[in-house]
């Protein structure tokens, strides 16, 4: 009964694995989600406001081609009357030769008359507004009002959403600038030439456009949620795979027991746990990539933009999860072996290191030197993942300039002190200690792909030496990470 306890803690900690990877994935969804959301909410936005300036242009153009024929003559209806502001005007009102009578219409009456149109049959608002109206129908509402004196403040416009009548409307109000032209009838104002006259209000209504948004976030909510519950499948099936893995080992130790020391065959359990783990969660997740693969290949073109780039983005997401689950294992089985460390040279690790880097050195052109590098006693599989993954952000996180590193290590009281330096982007002072945290990024993935564990991993491993890791960086200006190794003495 005493030993078969002693075998749960590997399950245990596999369990636990599972449920921080079930974890990740709901919050990555539900990131995905909510970023979906908003970004559709801010599209919404934006196509109001574009649709309000070419509103906003239009009136102009109209009123611009008025003025610039000193009005227009239309036939005097019930519904267009002279207009009485200009009873000053010579010949507001004629007479054509057949008898005909026409009237003068100015640049604001024929907007009014536009204006009054749009509203009756799209909807739209439009209002010439001013804070000393020749007209009381001209005069602004609260909103127009405070607008006004915004753009009398300087602003050269003035947008936000509100309520008219109710209704949720995207507002948006420039300036009406005085133009020759308009001194023909607004010149006894006292305006000239320049003067900001008053302004342009126009006001498109969101309910369609609301609509439209609730469809592209029901869609993307039925997506994720779809998404969501094939990711929890995949890992409830890949931890039943764990499960009976686990029985047949264990039916199997039961032979071995005697023959084998409790503490290297815990940690030899925990470290195929992990790699049997990391294989089973890749698996479903493979297996989504390739039918999401083969859904954009048969259906890409066929079906709206929208969906074909939703597609491609979950395919995105689907690799990035599977370079997740390796990180995260990779993170996990550090310290787990227990081999015993051995005098290694760290410049021959740093060469292996650099071996292996040899695609992203040669893609980015990148330059590695070092100063002259000591024998400590490690972990020399380690020292060289410590050593590739710090160098390996030098290549990544770097500015405009050809990325640059250089390795050093300095003996210091009873330790060897090691830095890796870079002339990269640079981290802020306030995140130093926060970088070496698992999951954590203090950039976009799409900028500077990573899932944020390999410093975490960097951490780990010279704790495992018994050593410390920090960073010196300033933004724009490069970085330096220090780690130690504590001296020890050589076995014999």
């Amino acid at each position: 009964m005493k030993d078969s306890k002693k075998i749960i803690p590997p399950l245990f900690l596999i369990e636990r694995y599972i449920k921080i990877l079930a974890v990740v994935w709901t919050v990555t969804v539900a990131a995905s989600l909510v970023w979906s959301i908003v970004r559709t909410k801010k599209d919404t936005l934006e196509g109001a406001h574009i649709q309000a300036e070419i509103s906003f242009v239009k009136d102009i153009l109209y009123r611009r081609w008025n003025a610039m024929h000193g009005g227009v003559y239309v036939p005097i209806t019930e519904a267009t009357q002279p207009n009485p502001y200009l009873s000053d005007v010579p010949e507001r009102d004629i007479t054509t030769p057949s008898g005909k009578r026409l009237t003068l219409m100015n640049p604001a009456y024929m907007t009014r008359q536009v204006y009054g149109l749009m509203e009756k049959g799209y909807g739209v608002r439009g209002h010439i507004t001013s804070l000393n109206p020749l007209r009381p129908e001209n005069s602004p509402d609260t909103w127009e009002t405070e607008a006004l004196r915004a753009l009398e403040r300087g602003r050269v416009e003035v947008s936000s959403i509100g309520q008219i009548e109710g209704k949720e409307y995207f507002r948006l109000m420039r300036p009406f600038i005085t133009e020759e032209r308009c001194l023909k009838c607004h010149a006894k104002q006292g305006y000239h030439e320049g003067d900001i006259r008053g302004g342009i209000s126009v006001s498109i209504p969101m309910e369609p456009l609301r609509v439209l948004e609730n469809k592209h976030i029901l869609t993307f909510g039925t997506v994720h949620g779809l998404l969501w519950v094939a990711g929890l499948v995949g890992i409830s099936w890949s931890m039943r795979r764990i499960r009976r893995s686990e029985q047949e080992r264990n039916q199997a130790e039961e032979e071995l027991r005697r023959m084998t020391e409790e503490l290297a065959r815990s940690n030899a359990e925990l470290e195929q746990f992990a790699s049997a783990a990391s294989h089973d969660l890749k698996e479903p997740l493979l297996a989504i990539t390739i039918g999401l693969k083969l859904l954009k290949k048969r259906y890409e073109g066929k079906l709206d933009s929208e969906a074909d780039k939703f597609i491609t983005e979950t395919i995105d997401e689907a690799n990035w999860m599977q370079i997740l689950i390796s990180d995260m294992f990779s993170y996990s089985r550090v310290g787990t072996s227990g081999k015993p460390f051995e005098l290694t040279d760290s410049a021959a690790v740093l060469k292996r290191s650099l071996a292996n880097l040899r695609i992203p050195l040669e893609q980015s052109g990148a330059v590695v030197t070092h100063d002259s590098l000591p024998e400590v006693m490690a972990d020399p599989l380690l020292l060289g993942q410590l050593l590739q993954n710090l160098i390996g952000n030098a290549i990544k996180f770097h500015g405009e300039e050809t990325p640059r590193a250089h390795v050093s290590a300095e003996q210091k009281e009873n330790e060897w002190v090691f830095s890796v330096s870079d002339n990269g982007i640079g981290i802020p002072a306030e995140h130093s200690e926060r970088i070496f945290e698992i999951f954590q990024r203090l950039h976009n993935k799409k900028d500077y792909p990573g899932t944020g564990i390999g410093l975490a991993t960097c951490k780990k491993i010279v704790e495992r030496h018994g050593g410390r890791i920090w960073v010196k960086s300033e933004p724009g200006k490069g970085s330096t990470f220090y780690f130690t190794i504590p001296e020890r003495k050589v076995s014999i």
